[in-house]
């Protein structure tokens, strides 16, 4: 019996188990709605009403990146060395997307433009915060990767790899939006 009760303490104590289970619990809370700290639903929920008009779009965007993670994932898992790299170049990123976040808040504050282009400008801001949001959980789930190393079941270092490289794809594909619309900002600009 003292056996049953240590393989269930075990089980419920080792890394993966706790991982998962902090991780159901802070993804459960973010998308929460009625929460003043991590809203992040509401975040997604203006995301998506910039698709509202071509939804099938929304898929190139989240559906793609997830063909290339599971091609990605059956080639190599996420080793130190594909952490490191990651882990700087999301270091890069979000760097760049608050101080792209700071440029189009303060366009907001003074902008006495038309219409549209206040509409272009918080679409923007939307989509840079779902990068930073995406940064956030691409850093969380690198950086669980690296720690956890081989403590961590085979099946798991998958789902992590796949996680992680689906997260990014979506960033690089999201960050094309970014750009073309602060470009259609900086050409229509009074």
């Amino acid at each position: 019996m003292w056996t049953c009760i240590k393989n269930i303490w075990d089980f419920i104590s080792s890394p993966a188990t706790l991982f998962c289970v902090a991780s159901v619990i802070l993804i459960a809370y973010m998308l929460h709605t009625g929460t003043n700290f991590l809203n992040i639903g509401r975040v997604f929920s203006d995301y998506k009403k910039i698709f509202s008009e071509a939804p099938k779009h929304i898929w190139i965007f989240w559906g793609v990146p997830a063909l290339l993670a599971l091609s990605l994932v059956q080639v190599t898992l996420v080793s130190d060395t594909v952490a490191e790299s990651i882990l700087v170049f999301l270091s890069i990123l979000i760097a760049a997307f608050f101080a792209i976040l700071a440029i189009l808040v303060s366009q907001q504050s003074f902008t006495d433009t038309n219409a549209q282009y206040k509409i272009v400008l918080k679409e923007s801001s939307t989509i840079v915060l779902i990068e930073i949001v995406l940064c956030v959980f691409a850093l969380i789930i690198t950086l669980a990767a690296t720690i956890l190393g081989n403590h961590i079941p085979e099946w798991l270092q998958y789902v992590i790899s796949g996680l992680d490289y689906y997260l990014t794809f979506v960033m690089l594909l999201n960050l094309l939006i970014t750009i073309k619309r602060l470009k259609a900002l900086i050409d229509n600009k009074k």
